[in-house]
Order: C-alpha cells, then structure tokens, then sequence
C-alpha cells in the first residue's frame, strides 16, 4: 500500500461521511415538513370547524334579534359583527400566523438536534 492508495481511501471515506450527512440532512428536513404539513392540517381543520360554528352562532343571533328589529336590521348587526371580527383578525395577522411560521422555520432549518439534547 502506497501513499496514493491511502490519499484514495481517505477520499472515499471522506465522500461517504459527506453522503451521510446529506441523507441525514434530508431525513432531518422530511421530518420536519412533515410535521409542519400536520400543523397546518390540524389548523386548517380547526379553522373551518371554528367558522362554521361562529356562522352558526351569527344565524342565531339573527333569529334571536328578528324580533326585537327586524330582519334588515339584523342581518345588518350580524355582518357589522362579521366585518369586527375580520378586522381584529387582520390586526393580529402578525401574531397569530407570522410569528409562529417564522419560529417553525427557524427550529427546522436552523437549530441541531443534537443541540437541543
């Protein structure tokens, strides 16, 4: 064994670590994808069951209020609640989806594993 053969085994040894790496790299990113495309599921989910209750809740205000002031006026109440409640949710855009993705981001992208253990 001569000096170019030990220069071509540190060469392959040093492309096989490189290659790990790399798949370990990528295990690391379909794991945390996965998890995050969860996230987002379950949000989403949560989302929709959310807003069909709060529309169901709108239609019994109009019937509890139908009443008191009429139809126009009621339908009128509920979708001045409606456009409130799409107001304070674009006043906390920043709060509620930006700050929690850019976290999200960061611990996939950013922060080790083995760091954190």
């Amino acid at each position: 064994m001569g000096f170019g053969a030990d220069i071509e085994n540190i060469s392959k040894d040093a492309l096989e670590y490189l290659k790990r790496g790399i798949n370990g790299c990528k295990l690391r990113l379909v794991e945390n994808l996965s998890l995050l495309f969860g996230d987002v599921i379950c949000v989403f989910a949560l989302f929709m069951l959310l807003f069909v209750a709060y529309l169901a809740l709108m239609v019994a205000v109009v019937i509890v209020l139908l009443p008191l002031i009429g139809l126009p006026l009621s339908i009128i109440a509920v979708a001045l609640l409606l456009l409130l409640t799409a107001l304070i949710v674009y006043m906390l855009r920043e709060r509620l989806f930006a700050d929690r993705m850019v976290k999200h981001f960061t611990r996939i992208f950013f922060i080790d594993e083995d760091d954190e253990k």
